[in-house]
């Protein structure tokens, strides 16, 4: 007889009739709650982990694909790809984290300026092979997906079953944010997504060491990171009932505090320009904090706002509603939850973004502690110990099977995979090359390696690998002006009329000639200074833009 049946035969032999009796009585009918041995448990999870890895391949080739698709077929934009590819590109030819900012009068200056992502700058060893922005959007998907193995030891920790762990994997790369955050371009942020996951695994087991390296890497992903780092600590003083977790709470509070107070203003001149995001808290991170927190009854209004409750919702009910199981949990995320609620910016509140990078990691924590917590209810022991349970009325791979199948559903009604379901972001067409696309990509080739480039936002990806990359309609520093009258983008925005204002002041521009003209792409090439013009003017002046990117 097999190992794997002499234990089936030792289970049913404990179990006993009266066992048999209560499982034939009804599906919910009590029976024993048994667990696996340890060489049954270890054949499970080797044979398990196959599946997360084939799951976690399958997921990085998808949507790496998807990404290169939506590339190619001009779907991303300057901002916000562009500013990463500039960054990078810089910092592999030695101007470190090097951009040209988006704005009236633009100026080459940091990307910490804007947000402490130093991790950018690992990208510039990558860059010198692969010099390319489908580097960045493949790696993206790559590392996004390798969140799979700390989803699959977590559950398999938290579960003590291989079986419900892998299932919960699957629901970790099934889970709608988390394919919209992979194909929302390239941003930094996205990797702590992987990076907080496998944080918080390694400190659920208490090997501080092995989390080090990943707190430190996310913190690196965005300024904002040590926020969720920091209630990450206080979560797990009180969750191991121990001071210790504490000093990562301090730590992250420091590294937060520099970043935004001292790094920030320092390559900003100013602070950051996405705290007027928040304007009607007033000016200034310490004053928005303080308003929240003495006009509660102001935030809680603007809490309860209809656009956040949505949001909340599309990103709970794909994971089974189990995270609100484990509230302790969740709230490791309420620094960023809070954040996105309470911008100005809708974009922060729709999961079709990359606002929900940090949110991700501690909704599936808390998704998979939710679990375990109904199995333990739903068999006697509501809000006891696990040894007050007087059996199991489900197993807990059924319970993960359902989380699943929730992610599954997500991916069905709004999710990010082009297929023919009822409520996809995007569809095959939406990937497909057109004219307009080719007419694009013989503008970009005309223009050289290296030149000063003025370019629309729908354009401006694939031309920012360069020193200097200006945003159309700036166009006066530029010796090559590349404009899309298809997509009349006035910076990071589509406004007709002002984009119409700025090509007619470029084409009677004497400084500039038109070269390239098909379907509505046009490229133009400095010929000659002119000494009548303002070398720092160039566009409208009747919009001004922000300093830098109006998103993260």
């Amino acid at each position: 007889m097999s190992g794997r049946r002499e234990t089936a035969a030792r289970r049913r032999a404990a179990a006993g009739p009266a066992a048999a009796g209560k499982r034939a009585a009804g599906l919910f009918a009590l029976a024993p709650a048994t667990e696996l041995e340890g060489a049954e448990r270890s054949r499970l999870f080797r044979r398990n982990a196959v599946y997360v890895i084939v799951g976690a391949a399958l997921f990085a080739a998808v949507y790496a694909l998807l990404s290169w698709l939506k590339y190619r077929a001009y779907m991303d934009a300057r901002f916000d790809l562009g500013n990463m590819v500039q960054a990078v590109y810089n910092t592999a030819h030695g101007h470190f984290l090097e951009i040209t900012s988006g704005e009236l009068k633009p100026r080459q200056m940091s990307r910490l300026g804007s947000h402490v992502d130093l991790i950018l700058a690992l990208f510039a060893l990558p860059w010198l092979v692969w010099p390319s922005a489908a580097m960045l959007l493949v790696l993206q998907a790559v590392i996004i997906a390798t969140g799979a193995w700390p989803a699959y030891r977590l559950g398999t920790r938290v579960t003590r079953d291989p079986r419900a762990g892998a299932l919960l994997a699957g629901a970790y790369l099934f889970y709608p944010a988390l394919g919209f955050l992979v194909l929302n371009e390239f941003h930094p942020v996205a990797l702590a997504t992987p990076l907080l996951l496998w944080a918080f695994l390694y400190i659920e087991e208490s090997r501080w060491l092995w989390a080090l390296p990943f707190l430190v890497l996310a913190a690196a992903c965005k300024e904002t990171v040590p926020l969720m780092i920091g209630t990450m600590g206080m979560y797990f003083a009180i969750r191991k009932r121990s001071w210790r977790p504490l000093i990562l709470t301090a730590a992250a509070a420091a590294y937060f505090a520099v970043a935004v107070w001292v790094i920030i203003p320092h390559y900003n001149g100013d602070q950051s320009a996405f705290i007027a995001r928040y304007g009607d808290y007033g000016q200034g991170a310490g004053v928005v904090v303080k308003t929240a927190v003495t006009h509660p009854g102001r935030t809680v209004a603007d809490l309860a706002a209809l656009g956040n409750l949505d949001y909340w919702l599309k990103l709970l009910w794909p994971l089974g509603f189990a995270s609100l199981l484990s509230p302790l949990t969740v709230l490791i995320a309420a620094p960023e939850l809070l954040l996105n609620a309470l911008s100005a910016i809708t974009f922060q509140r729709r999961i079709e973004f990359h606002y929900t990078a940090l949110e991700i990691p501690f909704l599936f924590a808390a998704a998979v502690l939710g679990v375990m917590r109904l199995w333990r209810w739903l068999g006697g022991g509501f809000r006891r110990a696990e040894k007050a349970m007087t059996g199991q009325r489900v197993r807990r791979e059924t319970l993960a099977l359902l989380v699943l199948l929730a992610a599954l559903a997500g991916n069905f009604f709004m999710g990010p995979l082009p297929f023919s379901l009822p409520g996809a972001a995007y569809n095959g067409k939406d990937y497909a090359r057109t004219a307009h696309d080719a007419a694009l990509d013989e503008a970009v080739k005309m223009i050289p390696d290296g030149a000063k480039v003025s370019a629309n936002n729908n354009a401006g990806a694939q031309l920012a690998a360069r020193r200097v990359a200006f945003v159309f309609p700036y166009f006066a520093g530029a010796d090559w002006v590349l404009v899309d009258e298809k997509h009349p983008f006035f910076y990071d925005k589509e406004d007709e009329k002002m984009h119409q204002l700025a090509l007619g002041k470029l084409v009677l521009d004497n400084r500039f000639v038109s070269v390239y003209a098909k379907d509505g792409v046009y490229v133009f090439k400095r010929v000659a200074p002119n000494p009548g013009a303002p070398q720092g003017s160039g566009a409208p002046q009747a919009a001004p833009t922000p300093r830098v990117s109006p998103t993260p």
